[in-house]
């Protein structure tokens, strides 16, 4: 409470814009609203069109326009300004401590004389690799932001986006197209340009648990700047494969690749006096959440070389044994196959907004578009996090003969394991299913036939006037299937309704 005898701060003067004008007053510096950062110096080479400017495509398809905003994602603007802070790395430092990264990964190669790149040395070329495994599909909005953030980066003079294959690939070999990394070089190191690797990823996939990547990370990390963006936040690292511990890092040049870098517990820090820490055969990887305090800290590390920075870090060891665990699977690790007990098990690990959003969703034919969509209108307090552990459940699978993740918006990718969705619609109420039925006609029935006029048919449902389930809609027919059979209990029509589809869906489809 202020007292009776202080005093109020003083208006500060008004200011005049020019002759006749009128007086504004400034606003108290208090109700000030800082929106954004300074804008970071724009080096030469950024200037002199190093980089060609336009429109890029997204790395996931959008949602067609007029549908609901996705769920809340992480501010990737933020997070990726943290990365300007590089920008202030000097050519000519850059330049020599790029010369001594190279001298050291492939020492029989003469280093060309500096003044040929100096020019070029405060940019960096960016290699966006994107995991496009199962679980990413909630979180494509933050991929798609963040990639269009860096993209707008002076730092980068050339951005190149690879995509990661974590859920289908059983070899090392099916990660990625093999094609693209040798046209990238990203195995080897290359005088004149420094290559930053950021690998975008929720470390759910197979690939991760499998180790199936750590020969590749150990290839890029041992010639070029590496670190893993997390999608998930720090407290939900154990669901994933990324098993990651706090080290106090340094490096021994600005801007240097991992192998460079020195690490020591975080937990036993130096003193004056004693020996600082050595190399180790092992490889550090950064791993960060797409935050920008994150973000800055690793800034600091990479523009650092005194003092050590505490990072959580993926260790990579010289003789990892993940080759041997990548043929591994243990069948004690597969889900009950009654939909009752997954259900039930899901029920238990997930919060009440998933469990929620789950039963949502088995009233409609699941795509990443359409999961937003029904998230958004009918249980907008949950977020990308929820979505993501519906995906990674075990309710949930994929559907064959769908491109990967190149998926529009009015087809089906995923479905629910045989008897879940009918579990789950039991579970409903009857205005939430309706809900749902008029959202799905509403946006998708524009564009998918076979969803045009589904809120009519669960509120008057004629058995003559269902469609006609084919090749290409019997996903969104056996949907409607559910759905009749979930509300059969309103009318005698439900029950015919589902009855007549039901024989349809046993004949051969046309």
């Amino acid at each position: 409470m202020r007292s009776r005898t202080s005093r109020r701060p003083r208006p500060r003067p008004a200011c005049r814009t020019g002759r006749g004008s009128a007086q504004v007053t400034a606003p108290d510096a208090r109700t000030w609203l800082i929106t954004a950062a300074p804008a970071p110096t724009v080096p030469p080479a950024w200037r002199q069109g190093n980089r060609g400017l336009g429109l890029h495509e997204p790395v996931f398809a959008e949602a067609p326009a007029g549908w609901p905003g996705p769920l809340p994602t992480p501010a990737a603007e933020t997070s990726a300004a943290a990365l300007h802070a590089l920008i202030r790395l000097q050519p000519d430092a850059a330049g020599s401590a790029e010369q001594t990264a190279d001298a050291y990964t492939v020492p029989d190669r003469l280093p060309r004389p500096q003044s040929s790149f100096a020019g070029a040395a405060a940019l960096w070329e960016l290699v966006l690799v994107v995991d496009t495994g199962v679980s990413m599909a909630a979180w494509y909005p933050t991929v798609n932001a963040f990639a269009a953030c860096v993209r707008d980066l002076p730092l980068f003079s050339e951005t190149r986006i690879v995509k990661l294959r974590t859920h289908r690939s059983a070899t090392p070999d099916g990660l990625f197209d093999r094609d693209l990394l040798n046209a990238i070089r990203l195995g080897e190191s290359t005088f004149g340009r420094r290559k930053m690797v950021l690998i975008l990823t929720d470390g759910v996939g197979a690939a991760w648990k499998r180790r199936l990547l750590w020969p590749d990370l150990r290839c890029w990390a041992g010639c070029h700047t590496v670190a893993i963006l997390n999608v998930l936040p720090h407290y939900n690292w154990h669901l994933s494969g990324l098993h990651t511990r706090s080290l106090r890092l340094r490096t021994q040049h600005p801007g240097c690749a991992n192998r460079a870098l020195l690490a020591e517990p975080s937990d036993t820090p130096s003193l004056p006096g004693e020996p600082g820490p050595e190399q180790s055969a092992s490889l550090y990887i950064p791993v960060l959440e797409i935050r920008k305090r994150w973000l800055d800290q690793w800034a600091r590390l990479l523009m650092s070389q005194r003092l050590p920075v505490r990072q959580q870090v993926l260790e990579i060891p010289e003789d990892d044994a993940g080759q041997a665990r990548a043929t591994e699977r243990a069948a004690s690790g597969e889900l009950d196959a009654d939909p009752d007990r997954r259900i039930a098990t899901f029920r238990t690990a997930a919060s009440d907004n998933s469990f929620a959003l789950a039963v949502l969703l088995a009233a409609a034919p699941l795509n990443r578009h359409v999961m937003q969509l029904i998230a958004v209108e009918l249980l907008p307090e949950a977020d990308a996090g929820d979505l993501a552990a519906i995906l990674t459940s075990g309710l949930i699978t994929t559907v064959d003969g769908v491109p990967e993740h190149h998926d529009p918006f009015d087809a089906v990718t995923f479905d629910f394991l045989p008897g879940v969705r009918q579990r789950l619609l039991s579970l409903g109420e009857t205005r939430r299913t309706r809900k749902v039925a008029q959202l799905l006609d509403t946006f998708l029935g524009p564009h998918v036939p076979a969803m045009r006029g589904i809120a009519q048919r669960m509120r008057s449902p004629d058995p003559t006037g269902t469609p006609r389930p084919t090749r290409d809609t019997h996903h969104y027919s056996r949907v409607e299937l559910a759905l009749l059979t979930a509300l059969s209990g309103d009318s005698q029509s439900h029950r015919e309704a589902a009855h007549a589809l039901q024989a349809e869906l046993d004949k051969p489809l046309p």
